[in-house]
């Protein structure tokens, strides 16, 4: 469902997608490797309660295109956007209960591998 509603809304043209729940450890912590094809893109998506915070970072093999969204109803808020970044980290705040999704596109002609490291604090 939120491959089929990406697809729809993050205006790629993207061949395939790589959709990834989050699976937080019992320490908070997620992380997760991929390589990602010419034209694939790899959406890591996960719900967490108003008012938490997720230390992100990643690193990949080429600049890609990435963003933090998020579907409410029918419209897609962009928390952050990067036009071409190999690697970049922050800090989201989650201040609406629908799933947040970070995103990068391989717009390359040969694939990418990307490294994500996702951290959850509470305030």
């Amino acid at each position: 469902m939120l491959a089929l509603l990406c697809l729809a809304t993050c205006g790629t043209a993207a061949a395939a997608a790589q959709v990834v729940d989050i699976a937080w450890t019992a320490e908070g912590r997620f992380t997760h490797t991929a390589t990602l094809a010419p034209r694939e893109l790899l959406e890591v998506c996960g719900k967490l309660p108003r008012g938490a915070h997720v230390a992100w970072t990643f690193e990949a093999g080429a600049p890609l295109p990435f963003n933090i969204h998020v579907h409410q109803g029918k419209d897609v808020v962009y928390p952050a956007r990067l036009e071409r970044a190999a690697r970049a980290q922050g800090v989201q705040v989650f201040d609406a209960e629908p799933a947040h999704c970070w995103m990068w596109t391989n717009t390359d002609t040969k694939p990418v591998k990307i490294d994500v490291d996702l951290q959850q604090h509470r305030r």
